[in-house]
């Protein structure tokens, strides 16, 4: 009945599969629970290779890392049930209910349910990339279901099998950022509607500031490469609507030879207000370079 699949990159999967498998035990459903590891090498698939030993689950790794939008076609392609319930691995169910939910919904028959994304508290060096995730993904629900498409989080949905055929992830995007949006665009397209729970995860693996900036350097690369492409718009993303905004007041200019400066102070004080102003310096520069 119920395929749960989970794409994993260096991590430890194990206590997750463990909590999800005592919860569809009680269901008494039929299920499967599949992890795939891109090619990680890390030292932590002795410890996910466990899960093999637990029942209707099991672990796998990939000889050659395929990108976050391939290893999720695959896991679909290896599920045997007619609903795939897709997580991040490095998530916690934030409630003991989290599957007896996604059931629920199911019954209803709906085709493509977003449960939610929160943040526990949590004191760091990763602290910017907790406030940025407290800020822009961990909304209430009233938001969500005003703006389904939008909040649309590939870590913790349900979709029938089906339906996700007629879709897929977009394997051409193997560069990481804003393939949830995409995905949540084709849905859009195809009049596919996406119903928003009440259902959330805790996104886990706060990535250190180092980390975290160097990622959205890779996110915005990928959104303008993905906007030439034609397969974003500039409404379609809120920094590119105030980056052309300020564009008239040349403004995008005036930042960019303070994009070191704007990068540090960010990374130093787990600043939001300077993060945002890099990312605007950062999108300029990477504009600029392709003109």
């Amino acid at each position: 009945m119920l395929s749960v699949l989970i794409p994993t990159y260096n991590w430890n999967a194990l206590q997750l599969v463990y909590k999800l498998q005592k919860q569809l035990e009680k269901e008494n459903c039929i299920y499967e629970i599949i992890v795939l590891d891109d090619a990680s090498k890390s030292e932590l698939t002795i410890c996910n290779q466990e899960i093999n030993k637990i029942p209707n689950c099991f672990f796998d790794e990939l000889p050659v890392n395929m990108g976050r939008s391939k290893i999720r076609n695959m896991l679909a392609q290896r599920a045997n049930y007619d609903w795939l319930l897709f997580l991040d691995a490095d998530v916690d169910p934030v409630n003991e209910k989290f599957i007896s939910r996604y059931l629920s919904e199911i019954n209803k028959k709906r085709k493509v349910v977003v449960g939610g994304i929160a943040y526990s508290k949590y004191e760091g060096s990763g602290s910017l990339r907790w406030k940025q995730g407290k800020q822009s993904e961990e909304k209430r629900i009233e938001e969500r279901i005003k703006l389904p498409y939008k909040y649309f989080f590939t870590g913790n949905f349900l979709i029938e099998k089906e339906t996700f055929y007629q879709i897929y992830f977009d394997e051409t995007i193997r560069e990481y950022g804003y393939e949830d949006l995409v995905f949540s665009k084709q849905l859009e397209k195809h009049n596919i509607q996406v119903w928003q729970i009440l259902n959330e995860v805790y996104h886990l693996g706060i990535d250190k500031n180092a980390a975290f900036i160097s990622k959205t350097k890779e996110a915005l690369q990928n959104l303008v490469l993905l906007i030439k492409e034609k397969k974003l718009t500039v409404k379609d993303v809120k920094i590119m609507q105030v980056y052309r905004k300020i564009q008239f007041l040349k403004l995008p200019f005036i930042l960019h030879f303070f994009a070191e400066y704007f990068e540090k102070r960010a990374g130093k004080k787990s600043s939001l207000f300077y993060y945002q102003l890099f990312r605007l310096a950062y999108l300029h520069k990477i504009i600029k370079n392709m003109l």
